[in-house]
């Protein structure tokens, strides 16, 4: 007796292409699903130092001090500033203004918002 399962038919499978795979990069980071939720409900355009505080905050609700890897805002804020911020502006998830160091949401808000909701953030 053999359990042989039918072979699949991969012209049916739909993976949603270059969009898809950039929203998937982008939530694949606990701080910028962080950033995109805060930003829905921030006053913008919203300072990075001021986005860095929340998502320390944010971060202390979750772990105990002694699991804190960047409980620092400054650590936190230094990696928004050099990867997170402008990975996301590259996508048009959010702006990012160097120079005024503001962030907005972007003209991709839409395109997230039920994954978002999906992967609620508490």
């Amino acid at each position: 007796m053999s359990n042989h399962l039918p072979e699949p038919n991969l012209s049916e499978f739909d993976v949603g292409g270059d969009q898809q795979d950039e929203l998937f990069d982008i939530l694949s980071h606990s701080h910028r699903r962080f950033v995109l939720q805060y930003l829905q409900t921030a006053d913008t355009p919203l300072p990075v130092n001021d986005l860095a505080a929340e998502l320390v905050a944010w971060k202390n609700q979750l772990f105990s001090a002694d699991q804190l890897v960047e409980g620092n805002a400054a650590l936190v804020e230094i990696s928004l500033v050099h990867s997170h911020l402008p990975k996301m502006a590259e996508t048009g998830f959010i702006r990012y203004d160097r120079t005024r160091q503001t962030v907005t949401l972007g003209d991709r808000t839409e395109e997230v918002r039920a994954h978002l909701q999906a992967m609620r953030i508490d």
